[in-house]
């Protein structure tokens, strides 16, 4: 007979004293009935050894929207959410219609989908950017730009962000994409977590276009390091950055979807139609109670536009 030695966990040296103590037994004995018994059943069920993952079929697996995010629900009780954006006629390039440097475009492709997905309460693990310019030099800038908005929430770079170029032929106008998947556990999704009775807030004001530089530098629109902040908040319900369609649009979408309906306040000090470009506003719902708790954590432009009926 070969002797093995094996090291365990206290907790499970503690347990198999125990079976020992009760049944008479020793060590020894507990540890090498136990392997019997687990062995035998891996020779008849030999799923027990793989992941429970790999064991999924496309049929168990549940599809949610939420604007520009898709949220995949496993049976393991995880989440696969995905959330993209996309930019034509902005960058450096001879016929775009609004001039920025590409670092600037990449920041705000990074920031929109990053913040789609971190809103739902997921952990983005990888960046997929697509870009529609040569490598050199309007696409390393763009990936700058996508790389330091991810660095500043601690993601690495080097381990998550994927690119492909346009090489083989010369463009005079940007366009670029990028997609962003992150994993969650179902329980913890800030999804359908809003209350009747609760105030949709704004925080940031609507930009777009060549306005989103400037209010960025005084301080006027929502960032990633907000979110960050919103995110820890317990008083926080559901957090929705918002687009394109505006903050009436956006604030519609959180109502219907806890199956409520929406009173929008017409003295709320913003424009509730105006495009909010790349994400510079992010709505949050929370009790009225808590709103100077709001106001004191964040020092963004805060206006109260609807409550939750």
């Amino acid at each position: 007979m070969d002797i093995i030695n094996v090291r365990l966990p206290p907790k499970v040296l503690a347990d198999v004293d125990n079976l020992a103590e009760k049944h008479s037994l020793t060590r020894s004995e507990v540890i090498r009935q136990s392997l019997t018994i687990y062995l035998h059943l891996i020779e008849n069920m030999g799923s027990l050894l793989r992941p429970i993952a790999f064991q999924v079929k496309p049929s168990q697996i549940s599809y949610a929207r939420r604007g520009d995010v898709s949220i995949l629900k496993m049976p393991t009780g995880h989440a696969i959410v995905t959330g993209s954006t996309s930019s034509g006629a902005v960058g450096p390039k001879e016929f775009d219609r609004v001039k920025v440097d590409g670092q600037v475009l990449g920041k705000f492709l990074a920031r929109v989908a990053l913040m789609d997905v971190i809103t739902t309460g997921a952990f983005p693990l990888l960046l997929s950017l697509t870009l529609g310019v040569e490598k050199q030099s309007t696409g390393a800038a763009i990936s700058e730009g996508v790389s330091r908005e991810a660095r500043s929430i601690g993601l690495d770079p080097q381990q998550v962000l994927l690119e492909n170029t346009e090489d083989n032929f010369e463009t005079v106008q940007t366009g670029a994409g990028l997609t962003v998947v992150g994993l969650a556990n179902e329980n913890e999704l800030r999804l359908g977590k809003t209350l009747p009775g609760d105030l949709i807030v704004a925080v940031g004001r609507p930009k777009v276009g060549e306005e989103v530089i400037a209010a960025e530098a005084r301080g006027e629109i929502a960032d990633l390091r907000n979110v960050a902040q919103l995110c820890q908040c317990r008083y926080v319900h559901d957090i929705s950055a918002v687009g394109g369609f505006g903050i009436a649009s956006e604030a519609k979408m959180m109502a219907y979807g806890v199956g409520r309906q929406l009173k929008l306040w017409e003295k709320s000090g913003v424009d509730l139609n105006k495009s909010a470009g790349p994400a510079t506003v992010v709505l949050v719902t929370i009790d009225g109670e808590r709103l100077e708790d709001l106001t004191s954590l964040i020092s963004k432009p805060i206006n109260v536009i609807g409550e939750i009926l």
